[in-house]
């Protein structure tokens, strides 16, 4: 899972022009056929984020059921979209956005609701990850992986400056100067400023802005820098800062490295975003891509997955294949404190998405 871009704005206008020019695809994609004769088509298109399935998996599902999947990347929800919307209808069949993003997709009629009697294996994903607000009927939506954004910590070093981090206030603390470092993502540090400022992460008002522009502005102090997210999960496994604001998939990557790494900042709230499956409007091949996402929900295959990837598992039937130290761990397997103490990140637009991209390059410019 890459990080996703939320802005869109001019630069996914752009990409739908592109992509109205080119074609930006296969064409007429999903037009085989039963060649081999067994009930299925040969073929399904699957958009997905790089880096983001496996060979072997799809391997294992064409070998059980003689149908390949034809798998096409994307790098961000924005390039996704516009792809989609300037495409040709059935040009795909599985797209697999961020929850951020499915009201977006509704809004420009993308997403064909599932056969809920196709999806045999969905009570394998946990009930807290179902019903949610962006899809409440789960009519479109098939959570795949996801990432909560957290704290790391390297204890000694904490212990040797004498710092609790419990709660966002607690980073301000001088002892942390020059040693903590955050994503550099417009979304991620609006959030922490909100935690930071006491507001609502989900909040729509303009003002709990200025809230959190002040509190990334004192932080700003004890910042080492605005990180990639691989710079983070590196510096981290080298003990070379005391504390990171990062996703928990590199976290958890950072921490096998490092026995000195633990979550921190318990107090607050978790910001959760989940990638889903979802079936495309206009699809050729209905039967078979719901046959492969109920394929992906097999506890064989969701252990397969998550022990490659290393996300918020969310097929409870698969915790107890995962080797001990996935099952073992409180951000891939949530436990029930952070399940209690998760909220779901929501979508940002207009004037609300424009203040937050303000806000952080004002920060930024601070540094």
């Amino acid at each position: 899972m890459k990080k996703k871009n939320l802005l869109l704005t001019a630069g996914l206008i752009a990409l739908m022009g592109t992509c109205a020019l080119s074609g930006c695809g296969r064409g007429e994609a999903g037009a085989s056929d039963d060649k081999d004769g067994n009930g299925y088509a040969d073929e399904i298109y699957l958009y997905n984020w790089s880096e983001y399935m496996t060979p072997e998996v799809l391997d294992l599902f064409e070998q059980e059921y003689g149908i390949k999947v034809v798998e096409t990347t994307f790098e961000s929800n924005d390039e996704l979209l516009a792809k989609l919307i300037a495409g040709k209808p059935g040009e795909y069949d599985i797209a697999v956005p961020t929850n951020t993003y499915i009201t977006a997709f509704r809004e420009n009629d993308l997403l064909e609701p599932f056969d809920k009697d196709a999806l045999t294996n969905l009570s394998n994903i946990d009930e807290a990850f179902l019903g949610l607000d962006y899809d409440p009927n789960n009519e479109y939506c098939v959570p795949y992986m996801g990432t909560i954004s957290v704290v790391l910590a390297n204890k000694p070093m904490i212990d040797e400056l004498g710092v609790t981090v419990d709660t966002a206030q607690d980073l301000l603390n001088p002892s942390l100067s020059n040693n903590i470092l955050i994503f550099d993502d417009v979304e991620g540090d609006i959030t922490l400023g909100l935690q930071g400022a006491g507001k609502e992460v989900t909040t729509t008002n303009l003002d709990d802005l200025d809230g959190a522009k002040d509190y990334l502005l004192q932080l700003n102090a004890n910042l080492k820098s605005f990180s990639q997210i691989a710079d983070e999960r590196i510096s981290m496994a080298r003990g070379e800062v005391a504390l990171a604001y990062i996703y928990s998939g590199d976290a958890l990557q950072a921490m096998q490295e490092n026995e000195n790494l633990e979550v921190v900042m318990k107090k607050e709230q978790f910001p959760l975003t989940l990638d889903n499956f979802v079936l495309l409007k206009g699809s050729k091949h209905k039967k078979e891509a719901q046959l492969f996402i109920d394929f992906l929900m097999r506890p064989d295959i969701a252990e397969k997955l998550t022990e490659e990837f290393q996300y918020v598992c969310f097929n409870k039937a698969a915790y107890e294949l995962l080797p001990d130290y996935l099952k073992n761990s409180e951000i891939c397997v949530l436990t029930d404190d952070i399940k209690n103490n998760l909220v779901v990140v929501n979508d940002k637009e207009g004037e609300m998405l424009n203040k937050m991209v303000s806000v952080v390059t004002d920060v930024k410019s601070a540094k």
